[in-house]
């Protein structure tokens, strides 16, 4: 609920303070055809990334912001297929933790620390992409 009301809080003071300072230009998306033509135009690339799923666009954000000249293809449009449906969240093994402590299994408790390694590794790596996400788990048995 805390998310929910949080990002609620957010986007209205991004409309009410930020959108209302800021002349809104808008302008059509170009189309299928013209997007070919520019790739075709003999333009350089770096880089050619294929697929605009959630992988390939991280890819395509990460080169552009390192300064190289990025080209990205999609069959469809950009995350139509199952990014797009992904929660965006980060695992942090709860559900191994439950087994690890229950059962007293071992490879759920490495399945845990190798999950918060990574969780660990994200938010230092790529701090502008992640953030936190406090929640509170009831405790049953």
């Amino acid at each position: 609920m805390y998310v929910l009301i949080s990002t609620y809080l957010k986007n209205w003071y991004r409309r009410r303070n930020v959108a209302a300072k800021t002349e809104r230009k808008k302008r059509p998306l170009p189309s299928r055809t013209e997007q070919v033509a520019s790739l075709q135009a003999g333009h350089v690339y770096d880089i050619l990334i294929i697929g605009g799923g959630a992988t390939g666009v991280g890819c395509a954000l990460d080169a552009t912001t390192r300064g190289l000249r990025t080209a990205l293809v999609e069959a469809d449009d950009f995350a139509s297929g199952t990014s797009s449906r992904s929660t965006k969240l980060i695992h942090g093994g709860v559900r191994y933790l439950q087994k690890a402590i229950m059962q007293l299994d071992y490879d759920q408790y490495k399945m845990v620390k190798e999950a918060l390694h990574e969780r660990a590794n994200m938010l230092e790596v790529a701090p502008h992409l992640t953030r936190p996400l406090p929640i509170l788990l009831p405790v049953y048995k």
